[in-house]
């Protein structure tokens, strides 16, 4: 993924519009379309938990949507802090929303964030360490989990983090609701009772 060039924006909004539009021009129409699913099951969702942050792209799909909480993990936070976060921190304290930012490894204990509502898994895309992520992660998630890069990983066809995903539903009480094959795709979870 390039790093989007963002100094220039003010609003959440434009940091939203401005990062997809870099985004897909450099890797294609199909790229940020997890956003969309995002945006439309955050509808249901009062709380947002993202593992791998990095610029901040979906955390900004998901804070437009307005939760009472969101959790922002990465072993890195450089480049969040450098553009998204003094715009998100301003939206949160604007809208009274909490907001949560872990510099740690994702799957360890002191990245949990609690209970949450909704998962995004963006972080490192081996199967060893999703694994390692859905172990530590599960139990405090309450309704979705969204996995990118379930198709194509670092430019070629791999299935593999979505194998990692159906198996972990052979386990837990979760399973596949939506799965996107277009270009780097996506899998959608949910709890089931």
């Amino acid at each position: 993924m390039i790093n989007s060039e963002l100094g220039h924006v003010k609003t959440l909004k434009q940091f939203h519009a401005e990062i997809v539009r870099q985004q897909t021009e450099a890797h294609g129409k199909h790229y940020c379309d997890h956003h969309e699913v995002i945006k439309e099951r955050m509808k249901e969702c009062d709380s947002y938990m993202e593992l791998g942050t990095h610029q901040g792209g979906t955390a900004s799909a998901a804070l437009l949507t307005k939760p009472k909480k969101i959790v922002l993990v990465d072993n890195d936070m450089s480049r969040y802090r450098k553009f998204l976060q003094p715009i998100a921190e301003e939206f949160c304290l604007k809208h009274k929303i909490i907001l949560k930012e872990i510099e740690q490894d994702s799957t360890h204990l002191k990245s949990s964030g609690g209970p949450v509502d909704f998962l995004l898994i963006d972080s490192y895309h081996h199967p060893q360490h999703m694994s390692r992520e859905l172990m530590t992660h599960q139990v405090n998630i309450k309704k979705y989990i969204l996995a990118h890069d379930t198709s194509i990983i670092n430019g070629r066809q791999n299935s593999s983090l979505y194998e990692t995903l159906v198996r972990f539903c052979d386990q837990y009480p979760f399973k596949v609701i939506e799965r996107n094959e277009v270009a780097e795709g996506y899998t959608l979870l949910e709890r089931v009772s």
